[in-house]
């Protein structure tokens, strides 16, 4: 049984006061107008780290809407007051759904024919929306890609990956997610990515037909030049943003071709984990060259969504769905060894705010806890939606949105820390 990422992109947002531009707050390209948005799956900066700090870590959280969406494993992206995430039918039809944020009004709706691609799983979406400015970007997984207006739902322009690129689909359909720099936005696509015009579409660069990873393209910087590492079934790609030029290849076999997971990039390091039994690599890159390989070992199997970097030590979900052992773990990031796992979890969910890992087991329940290196305690715990969870939650301004596999949709108030 396998299962796809849920991916997002960075995205760039201008501060405004008085009607003029007055203040630029850019990381690798990223603007956010709302310090609490959260406009690409694994947050502003692609971490899986949200910037807020006053939320409620004990006591209960209380319900401010729920909606059904539909069948799938999409996050939800958030921006400008509202909610982005799909879902699909069960039969024939994704829907690309808008709400309101706050009130769980629905502002609008997108439907277009999709099958539901149950291969082993129960099928339904995988990957996720990102929002730029006044526009949200979201990849079907047949290959359709729209760019629509943000508040009303309008088709600006769309393209198909297979259809008009000629890209072989991934055997479970494109699923890594837009991921928007500037003028430009940039799909895990065949050998090492495709890069589209905003503006209309238009090619920019375009890699080899290859059957693409299910990882979303990830942005860094090195010795001030810009690089970004796209996924196929075989490696993890390093390329030239501008160019697409490839500046190395790491190869790394998972089985399936299942590379889902987003890497994670700090100083001059770069961890790569997998599902299946592959594990986890840390490699030195100092910008010359290929990376050399400081350890690998299988005590971080990420099959779905990537860990979490916080202090020298990666939180994250190691092991396979329906597999025993699957657990939440806290690993030594300059050694690879396990400090603590934590069974109850199961093949759930964990993002992180302030110094907290925000945890969505796969049963459904809501656990909040320290980050903490020595030992897993929680100081919430709330039965949330029900199972099965692989989806990454979402915090953002004081609301924590959750959603399970058969599309039940969750919004509830964290607000201030009650402590």
């Amino acid at each position: 049984m396998m299962s796809l990422p849920f991916s997002l992109s960075v995205v760039n947002r201008a501060l405004r006061f008085s009607g003029q531009i007055v203040a630029w707050i850019t990381l690798f390209g990223v603007v956010s107008l709302e310090a609490g948005d959260w406009p690409q799956f694994r947050g502003p900066n692609q971490d899986g780290i949200s910037t807020e700090t006053n939320f409620r870590t004990q006591g209960k959280a209380p319900l401010l809407w729920q909606k059904s969406i539909g069948l799938g494993y999409s996050a939800p992206v958030v921006a400008d007051g509202k909610v982005v995430i799909s879902g699909h039918d069960g039969e024939s039809t994704d829907t690309l759904w808008c709400f309101d944020a706050a009130s769980g009004d629905e502002v609008w709706k997108h439907s277009y024919p999709q099958p539901l691609g149950d291969l082993y799983f129960q099928g339904g979406t995988t990957g996720c929306a990102a929002i730029s400015g006044d526009r949200v970007y979201h990849l079907a997984r047949e290959g359709e890609f729209f760019c629509l207006d943000l508040a009303t739902g309008r088709i600006i322009w769309s393209v198909h990956l297979q259809k008009d690129h000629r890209y072989s689909k991934p055997t479970w359909g494109f699923s890594g997610a837009p991921l928007i720099d500037g003028d430009v936005v940039y799909l895990n696509a065949g050998e090492a990515g495709l890069a589209l015009s905003v503006a209309d579409g238009s090619v920019v660069w375009k890699s080899d037909n290859e059957e693409a990873g299910y990882s979303t393209p990830y942005l860094f910087e090195r010795g001030g030049k810009r690089y970004l590492i796209v996924s196929n079934k075989r490696a993890y790609v390093c390329v030239d943003p501008a160019t697409g030029s490839e500046v190395w290849s790491h190869r790394w076999m998972t089985r399936y071709g299942v590379n889902s997971a987003d890497p994670i990039v700090s100083g001059d390091e770069i961890f790569i984990s997998s599902g299946y039994g592959k594990g986890g690599v840390l490699l030195g890159w100092d910008g010359a060259g290929k990376p050399d390989r400081i350890w690998q070992n299988r005590e971080m199997r990420t099959q779905m969504n990537a860990a979490i970097l916080h202090q020298g030590h990666l939180y994250g979900i190691d092991g396979n769905e329906s597999v025993d052992g699957t657990a939440l773990k806290c690993l030594d990031w300059a050694t690879g060894e396990t400090i603590w796992s934590e069974e109850s979890v199961g093949h759930g969910t964990v993002m992180m705010a302030g110094n907290h890992l925000i945890v969505l087991t796969e049963k459904g329940e809501l656990q909040i806890a320290v980050a903490n290196p020595r030992s897993y305690e929680p100081t919430l715990r709330q039965k949330l939606i029900g199972a099965r969870i692989w989806t990454v939650p979402v915090l953002a301004n004081g609301i924590l949105y959750a959603r399970n596999e058969h599309g039940q949709f969750a919004a509830v108030d964290l607000g201030e820390d009650a402590r």
